[in-house]
């Protein structure tokens, strides 16, 4: 196979969710960067992506058959819902929450993640809210981790894993305690 790779190729991986940044192509081998992170990577592990195409479908109209449909600048969604146990679930999964800057570090994303944890607490809190769930994933724990420190410095709360028929291992359920 032919390296079609070079120094600043955006790449998404074939078997893994994400996508980084060629910084070194060193015969069937790619360096990608991913956040702080590299890795050396097979080329046929690697799928190029366009940047000129993905600024088509991010900003451009959508077709779909033959009916344009002009993409429109909405905030999304607030990924907080009523779950199914009553509380409202709050999403802390990255593409879940507002978008942040474009090259953003982890140590960024963990710190908008827990932003957004903080900050729908307190709108439970003062909306009178007596539980709601963070989703955290399973992933590496580091998020779960942090939360639970953050959780364990508030006296007026208590937490303890979630429902794991309805969310796995991943989320916490956050109960808020009367003052």
């Amino acid at each position: 196979m032919q390296n079609a790779f070079q120094i600043g190729d955006l790449v998404t991986f074939l078997d893994e969710v994400g996508e980084g940044c060629v910084i070194a192509v060193d015969g069937n081998q790619v360096q990608v960067q991913v956040g702080d992170f590299s890795r050396w990577h097979d080329l046929e592990e690697l799928i190029p992506r366009d940047r000129g195409m993905d600024h088509l479908l991010s900003n451009g109209p959508v077709k779909q058959k033959d009916l344009e449909i002009q993409a429109i600048n909405e905030p999304a969604l607030p990924s907080m819902q009523a779950a199914k146990l009553g509380a409202r679930e709050v999403d802390l999964h990255l593409h879940e929450l507002p978008p942040l800057h474009i090259g953003a570090t982890d140590h960024e994303k963990l710190l908008h993640q827990l932003h957004y944890a903080r900050t729908a607490i307190t709108q439970a809190r003062s909306s009178g809210e007596r539980k709601l769930v963070l989703i955290h994933g399973k992933g590496t724990g580091r998020l779960r981790h942090e939360l639970e420190q953050m959780l364990r410095k508030d006296q007026g709360l208590r937490y303890y894993d979630a429902s794991y028929q309805l969310f796995g291992q991943g989320a916490l359920e956050v109960e808020i305690l009367r003052r």
